[in-house]
């Protein structure tokens, strides 16, 4: 069985994989006035190994993407990605 783990913050996912590697997703998010909110994916990027997977790397591609963009979403990203790997 495919077994994936999502981690998510409001505009990015890392998709971690059971045997080995991650993927990166990025999303445009939305907050409706009426109080719900969405996330339309803008890129999903091939896999990478898990040590291919840094702030470096996430940078880049977010910059690909967004102009600006605040960097402690990345942070917070890894942050979770690091507690997730270490129990």
């Amino acid at each position: 069985m495919n077994n994936i783990k999502y981690i998510q913050t409001k505009h990015l996912d890392a998709m971690i994989f059971a045997e080995g590697g991650m993927k990166l997703a990025i999303y445009k998010a939305y907050h409706s006035p009426y109080g719900w909110d969405k996330r339309d994916l803008v890129v999903s990027h091939y896999g990478v190994e898990d040590n291919e997977f840094t702030y470096d790397y996430v940078s880049d591609k977010v910059d690909e993407v967004y102009s600006t963009f605040d960097k402690d979403e990345i942070d917070e990203l890894l942050t979770k990605v690091k507690k997730y790997k270490n129990g």
